[in-house]
């Protein structure tokens, strides 16, 4: 069992000769140039700006913040509407207009 394991070592130590140094293909250096020396327009840069990591939290925080600032400001106010819909209603009721479209003049003399 030992041999077959030194065996196993053997080749897969055998198995790198005759590898080379990894080479990158041609005129990459020259393309990686250009693309980093390459002027940035107003959209990449407001959008690595928001990428950031703490500007990112920090609108997130804020989208948060203003939600429960909403919820909670609404709670309150609600409270308030539901009161004012009990009177309201009276002041509709005697305001509505009825009238029906089913009444016909007599056309006939």
């Amino acid at each position: 069992m030992q041999e077959n394991i030194n065996n196993k070592i053997k080749d897969a130590l055998n198995s790198l000769d005759g590898m080379g140094q990894a080479s990158a293909k041609p005129f990459f250096f020259t393309r990686l140039e250009a693309r980093m020396q390459k002027e940035r327009n107003t959209w990449e840069k407001i959008s690595s700006f928001f990428a950031r990591p703490a500007i990112a939290f920090a609108c997130i925080c804020l989208v948060i913040m203003i939600n429960a600032a909403v919820i909670f400001s609404s709670q309150n106010t609600h409270t308030n509407v539901t009161g004012q819909n009990d009177e309201n209603a009276t002041v509709d009721e005697y305001s509505q207009v009825s009238s029906s479209f089913y009444e016909f003049v007599n056309t006939k003399p």
